[in-house]
């Protein structure tokens, strides 16, 4: 069995949720609220959902880390419309926000993240989301679409994480522990105290496992380290340090015969490739990171936040053909000032700001013999940097209309050096610069709320994402110099509320985005990638949410404090135009990896005597693998439950057991397809049916 271990130090940055229980906030309370009822920062707001005029998914504690019993972030991601996670193999993720995972063999691409203020999301525009425990994560608000007006360059949606809160005046410890089928084991412990002017919560996770597949064992191991000080009535200072060591093993892809034969093998030799267990190939990955946020409130109408970080990343992948080991240093920061004026005619809130990352990575690829790196066969430097402008302003207007208009302005450049690999005849080191010209970013939304419990909204958004440096450098090393960043413009309209006495919630949204130069992958002989653009595409979809409370909070009497039957509902349309693949015209094909009909259905279940249920069914039907729409995807039906039982004992301590089951109609499917893969090697068995169990344990005094 592997074991390695991962050490994570958070010392994070906000007020909001460490002094949660001080000032109760959306945070806290969002598992119980109704829909008009949510608070959401998306776009800087803080305001109720339903006074938000952007596309907004929510996920709360319960989404996160009660519904569903594995502590991945995947199944809760994948309860949200347009959204689309994938576990290739354990600790390989990758994500998709309307449809962007085209650019994502594996990894996140094209989707900004912050933890709070301070961006995750690093210059070259990769995102270490599988350094992330979800056990230490409290809240996750998805915006979906462009958002580049506030948040920088990128096409596909922004992430805001949020940590668990702090009991104030309060110290709670908590024990916990599970184990499930193919060798899964976590255990973990989490100490949170809150004090009058500090909080402070410890958080250590481990989880490993032996994986479904060969080739596919993963370890993990998590320690957070949560702190927030205000060091006087304006000013609050806050520290974010994270360092992570994660080693998974990664199968590769089987064809179909292959994967109908047995869908457990890992990817066999060929008769001029070793197989991926020959070549032990896997991912070794070490991130830290350190960043400081100093909050400070003029008055109760001005304040500003400022964040500085720094990030390092140690990573090595053994692969079939090379062994990659790169080195990375970032810097960024960013600084968000916030102008209230609330008593004129037409009450106003300015929001200006701007965001510097910048990185630099050393880059070495050598041969593979067994798992252990041989020849060097290139040797590369690249710089990114990228800065980001803006300011928005929303002005509430008459009749209950509030508009918001935003402007950024984008600016990305990286500077790539190869330098010889041998001594004789070689050709001194070269740098090529590519500048993307700088872009300006608009945004304007439109809602109008219709009393308290309904709001419509109209959007116009523009998007600019410019390759990242994964896809200007392809895996076999080299530097592309002729691939083009991602131009759009998106059009929205969304309708959100509750009827039948706040019974039944609902959230919906259409919209139709033109995207230019698209990004799309593609692979070589021996497997390795490089992308190229691929003209236009259409994407066009429809997004919606139900939910329906049997019970309310009004009903102190009843069984139930929660009964709740929910729905997620994703139709999407989405087609290459003037796209020419060699002589061959693939224009009005479908863009692969995104399936038309989505559906997410599920009931929650909790009652007063601790008892509590959660059941979700997940249907996707077919969807092509390919550009030239050749090969199509397995419908996809997949059912997974978790029952438990939680209990107050005594005063002071709270016990929580609980047993989940996954995949439980034993359907063979493909969690996550290679598209375009080279040898049709598109398929990546998910787990058949397989269970597990928890136990929590806490004392609060």
């Amino acid at each position: 069995m592997l074991h390695r271990y991962v050490l994570t130090v958070f010392l994070f940055s906000t007020t909001t949720s460490l002094f949660a229980q001080t000032t109760p906030t959306a945070s806290a309370l969002d598992d119980t609220l109704q829909i008009n009822e949510v608070v959401v920062r998306g776009y800087a707001s803080n305001r109720r959902l339903l006074e938000t005029p952007a596309s907004i998914g929510l996920l709360t504690r319960r989404d996160l880390n009660q519904r569903f019993g594995t502590p991945t972030i995947i199944p809760a991601m994948n309860t949200l419309p347009g959204v689309r996670a994938d576990e290739r193999s354990p600790g390989s993720y990758r994500l998709a926000i309307r449809g962007s995972a085209i650019r994502s063999p594996f990894g996140v691409r094209n989707v900004k993240t912050y933890w709070n203020e301070l961006p995750l999301t690093d210059a070259g525009g990769n995102t270490p989301l599988n350094a992330l425990d979800i056990r230490a994560l409290g809240r996750i608000e998805v915006i979906k679409g462009p958002s580049g007006s506030l948040y920088g360059a990128g096409t596909g949606g922004t992430i805001l994480f949020s940590g668990l809160g702090v009991p104030a005046g309060k110290t709670n410890v908590e024990l916990s522990a599970l184990g499930g089928s193919y060798g899964l084991y976590g255990n973990g412990i989490a100490v949170q105290s809150g004090k009058n002017n500090s909080a402070i919560a410890v958080n250590y996770n481990h989880l490993q496992s032996d994986g479904y597949r060969d080739q596919s064992a993963m370890v993990r191991d998590n320690l957070s380290l949560i702190g927030s000080f205000q060091v006087s009535p304006k000013r609050t200072v806050s520290l974010l340090g994270l360092y992570s060591d994660l080693h998974y093993q990664t199968p590769g892809g089987l064809n179909e015969a292959q994967y109908r034969a047995n869908p457990r093998a890992s990817r066999l030799a060929t008769a001029t490739l070793p197989s991926s267990a020959a070549q032990h190939a896997g991912i070794y990955q070490k991130v830290g990171y350190l960043g400081i946020s100093h909050e400070y409130r003029w008055n109760d109408r001005i304040q500003n936040t400022t964040v500085l970080y720094g990030s390092t990343t140690d990573f090595a992948n053994p692969f079939i053909t090379n062994y990659e080991k790169r080195a990375d240093q970032g810097l960024g920061g960013r600084t968000i000032t916030q102008i209230r004026l609330p008593n004129g005619p037409l009450p106003t809130t300015f929001t200006v700001g701007a965001e510097l990352l910048r990185n630099f990575t050393v880059d070495r690829n050598f041969g593979n013999r067994g798992g252990v790196p041989d020849t060097i066969q290139t040797d590369e430097e690249l710089i990114a940097r990228q800065t980001t402008l803006f300011a928005q302003a929303e002005v509430e207007l008459p009749v209950h209309f509030r508009l918001t208009a935003g402007l950024s302005r984008n600016d990305v450049r990286y500077d790539f050096t190869r330098f010889p690999v041998q001594s004789a005849g070689a050709l001194p080191a070269t740098t090529i610069r590519r500048t993307f010209s700088p872009v300006w970013l608009p945004r304007v939304a439109l809602l109008r709320t219709f009393g308290q419990n309904l709001s419509a909204f109209a959007s116009i958004s523009t998007g600019y994402s410019a390759p990242s440096s994964q896809e200007v450098r392809p895996s076999a090393g080299g530097f592309n110099a002729t691939l083009n960043p991602e131009r759009g413009i998106n059009y929205e309209v969304g309708l959100r509320g509750s009827l039948l006495n706040g019974h039944l919630g609902f959230n919906m949204a259409a919209y139709q985005f033109y995207l230019r130069q698209t990004i799309v992958r593609r692979s070589d002989a021996t497997g390795a990638e490089y992308f190229v653009n691929a003209g236009r595409t259409d994407q066009r979809g429809l997004e919606a949410q139900l939910t329906y409370d049997f019970i309310t909070p009004s009903s102190p009497t009843s069984l139930f404090s929660l009964l709740r039957l929910w729905h997620s509902l994703t139709l999407t349309n989405y087609r290459f135009k003037d796209y020419q693949q060699g002589t061959t015209d693939l224009s009005n094909n479908r863009v692969p990896g995104v399936a038309p009909t989505t559906l997410v259905t599920g009931i929650d279940a909790e009652t007063r005597l601790g008892l509590y249920a959660h059941v979700t069914f997940q249907y996707l039907n077919e969807f092509p693998l390919t550009d030239a729409n050749t090969v199509m995807s397995d419908p996809t039906r997949l059912l997974q439950a978790t029952i438990g039982y939680r209990r107050t004992l005594g005063q002071h301590w709270a016990l929580d057991l609980y047993a989940s089951g996954d995949n439980l109609l034993n359907q063979t499917y493909s969690l996550g397809y290679d598209l375009n893969a080279v040898g049709n090697r598109f398929y990546n068995a998910a787990p058949a049916r397989n269970g597990m169990g928890g136990v929590r344990l806490s004392v609060r005094w």
